[in-house]
């Protein structure tokens, strides 16, 4: 009997584990079922750079292109409990292709515009120049432009040498000849003056491109000025062997410095001013592009490119 009763006391034990096991079971999956409806369950896809990607059920909705019926119910039933991986790695190999043919078609873009640039004598990207395309269109201030901001920044052009001077013991100008940061040629018809705010300019565009050397791992050289402030007499000089030079030039304000383009200084500690060791280097004349770029965007310089002279016009704004 008592056998008998033992046998019925665990079945009866057994019976209600099953059944507050059941119950347990029910309410976790039921728990888990409010909290996938209330929140979108990602769907991670591998990239081409091998990250992955999380993208929400919805976000794949909108970016996958539907073309048979049963997928497209798949993705609007929202009872649905997943998607079967067959779809997944279907549209995640789609997705990879559509990457794919973009940034071939991004590559062939780049390699059109480097072969045209190259026809064109455009800058090319090898050194990611940025913003200068063309020199002539990058830096059209014409003599018409840059004349109204030398008249507004500069001083009243002096007749001759001698009254720059003058100028200079009024700290109206001040000489530009010596810089650690820049070489000065062996100027002929203009002297080495400026007013401040065309110094501190200069100083700027010189630190810039040598610092921009560095960075883009060109060994660090100095710019060379060609032209500063011309007087009266020296316009006339100028004008006996260059017909093309303008009476009332901006240089003639002292706001105003040719940049040579063809012509730069190597840093290396020996540098005598007298007997230069110049280089002409194109990436050097990309990376001083892209220097007087910066500074022509900010509004602090207008810049007309020169090419007979080799130089870069430019007049501080």
């Amino acid at each position: 009997m008592e056998k008998k009763k033992n046998k019925k006391k665990g079945k009866t034990k057994d019976k209600y584990r099953k059944r507050t096991f059941l119950i347990t079971f029910l309410i976790v999956m039921g728990i888990f079922g409010v909290i996938r409806h209330a929140f979108s369950i990602d769907i991670p896809l591998h990239t081409e750079d091998g990250n992955d990607s999380s993208l929400a059920m919805a976000d794949t909705k909108s970016m996958i292109l539907v073309d048979d019926d049963e997928t497209a119910d798949l993705f609007n039933d929202e009872s649905a409990d997943c998607m079967p991986s067959d779809v997944i790695n279907k549209y995640a190999e789609e997705a990879d292709s559509a990457a794919t043919v973009t940034e071939e078609a991004e590559t062939s873009e780049d390699n059109a515009d480097n072969e045209t640039a190259q026809t064109q004598g455009i800058p090319r990207k090898y050194h990611r120049i940025r913003g200068v395309w063309s020199y002539d269109k990058c830096f059209p201030d014409v003599q018409d432009v840059q004349i109204v901001a030398a008249m507004k920044n500069g001083i009243k052009p002096a007749k001759n040498r001698d009254e720059a001077e003058r100028y200079v013991l009024q700290r109206k100008l001040v000489n530009v000849g010596f810089s650690p940061y820049y070489s000065v040629d062996n100027l002929t018809h203009s002297i080495p003056y400026l007013v401040p705010k065309a110094q501190h300019l200069l100083n700027t565009i010189a630190i810039n491109f040598i610092d921009s050397c560095q960075v883009k791992g060109v060994p660090p050289h100095k710019i060379m000025i060609t032209s500063i402030l011309r007087t009266t007499d020296d316009v006339k000089s100028l004008q006996k062997g260059n017909g093309n030079a303008t009476t009332n030039s901006c240089h003639c304000y002292g706001t105003t410095v040719d940049i040579a383009y063809n012509k730069f200084v190597p840093i290396t500690g020996t540098y005598n001013p007298r007997t230069p060791l110049l280089r002409w280097d194109e990436p050097m004349k990309q990376i001083l592009s892209e220097v007087l770029d910066d500074l022509r965007r900010d509004n602090k310089i207008y810049v007309k490119y020169e090419v007979k002279q080799g130089c870069y016009h430019l007049t501080c704004r």
